[in-house]
């Protein structure tokens, strides 16, 4: 198998856990209530907007995905499928999140809304870079406002992972990923790539859930933990599974973000991010968070809130300078956008943008990691909250299932 590969940050607890079945799954997926869920689909359902779903396939037999599952494709080792298959049970899951019709069965959050299911691998699990570069390229040029990412790796951003997403950004594409399961200090790729919406993930009552991965560049947090949602009969019989993730918290923006498109479907995605920034419940300290970001995904907030319009995405930087990659500290007038002082005012294409400011966060990372080898030389290891560690550069190994 050729090619960088990324690892599935399949961010998800994919362990059949079967639901309790005195009620029914709809009223078991607590998120709804804690979203507010149904107050928002009394002004939209989502009903047109498409939303890629880059993973393990979707299962277009599944009940709650009828009628709501488009032709997709295949890349990687799926290359030449359609997409409607899915022998792991990942991207079904994150599909009914998103468009599950309900009745009585999975609710999504945006159940009008339609799924473009992109294949990244052929097992589910495996997933190679460049199968993750050009599913998000091709879900770009077929249709999709909005690509969901429920996948990760700690490894850094390769270019052509970089250039996917730009490609996307300037197709008007919203795109949503997950910060991953392991707890610590440390968001990978792609939800570190400045303007990414990077989601971390909250338990009932709302606190941050401990498993969720966090980092400076968290942008927003929903439900990851016990989540009821729909899969394929050849992974759970009752075709439901209770699943624990990042990935969950993903697909649950991802379909508010549908239902902000639908409502609003002239808006550029850079107001749509801008919207979900802007309507968030914040729950952590005040501004933005490692936990949390800026708060918790409020989906009537996002729907009704008067926000002033961007002429850009809020979480990318106005100017990247080919001669001078901004730094990285957090503008405090604006803390989702990174500073930056380029010499010129000549526009700067999203790629290089992005590429600018990813280098500008390595070179950071390197000096922190220079200073803290240093530190720990002169009084021993240093001890900080939380877990925190170099990541390792791009290679040749899959970006594998990362289970709570």
């Amino acid at each position: 198998m050729s090619g960088r590969a990324l690892v599935l940050a399949v961010l998800v607890l994919l362990v059949v856990t079967p639901p309790v079945y005195a009620q029914s799954i709809e009223d078991q997926q607590w998120h709804l209530g804690a979203l507010d869920v149904y107050a928002a689909q009394g002004i939209t359902r989502g009903d047109g907007v498409v939303v890629a779903v880059v993973d393990s396939g979707v299962d277009e037999t599944a009940p709650d995905l009828a009628g709501r599952v488009l032709p997709g494709a295949g890349f990687g080792t799926a290359a030449g499928t359609d997409g409607v298959k899915d022998t792991y049970g990942h991207g079904t899951g994150m599909a009914a999140l998103i468009a599950g019709r309900g009745r009585g069965g999975a609710l999504g959050v945006a159940p009008g809304a339609k799924i473009l299911p992109v294949a990244a691998a052929a097992d589910g699990k495996d997933f190679p870079t460049d199968g993750v570069v050009q599913s998000i390229r091709w879900a770009a040029d077929h249709g999709a406002k909005v690509i969901n990412l429920s996948l990760g790796t700690e490894s850094l951003s390769t270019p052509d992972l970089v250039s996917a997403v730009a490609y996307a950004f300037d197709k008007d594409v919203v795109v949503v990923a997950a910060t991953g399961n392991d707890g610590v200090q440390h968001i990978g790729s792609p939800a570190n790539i400045l303007g990414v919406v990077a989601v971390a993930g909250t338990v009932q009552g709302g606190e941050p859930w401990p498993s969720s991965n966090t980092g400076r560049l968290t942008v927003l947090a929903a439900p990851a933990q016990d989540i009821v949602t729909a899969a394929p009969l050849s992974v759970s019989d009752s075709g439901y599974v209770q699943v624990s993730g990042t990935s969950a918290a993903t697909a649950l923006v991802s379909g508010v973000a549908a239902l902000v498109r639908a409502k609003y479907p002239e808006m550029s995605a850079a107001n749509v991010v801008n919207r979900l920034i802007a309507s968030a419940t914040d729950i952590a300290a005040p501004g933005r968070d490692d936990a949390t970001g800026f708060g918790v995904v409020n989906p009537v907030e996002a729907l009704t809130k008067d926000v002033p319009a961007v002429d850009r995405n809020p979480l990318l930087p106005e100017h990247a300078a080919p001669s001078q990659p901004p730094l990285v500290p957090v503008n405090p007038g604006n803390p989702a956008v990174a500073v930056g002082s380029p010499p010129t005012d000549r526009p700067v294409d999203t790629f290089t943008r992005l590429a600018y400011v990813t280098a500008g966060v390595l070179a950071a990372g390197v000096v922190v990691l220079v200073l803290r080898a240093q530190a720990r030389k002169r009084r021993g290891p240093v001890l900080e909250p939380g877990t925190s560690w170099e990541p390792p550069p791009p290679d040749d190994d899959f970006w594998r299932p990362r289970y709570d």
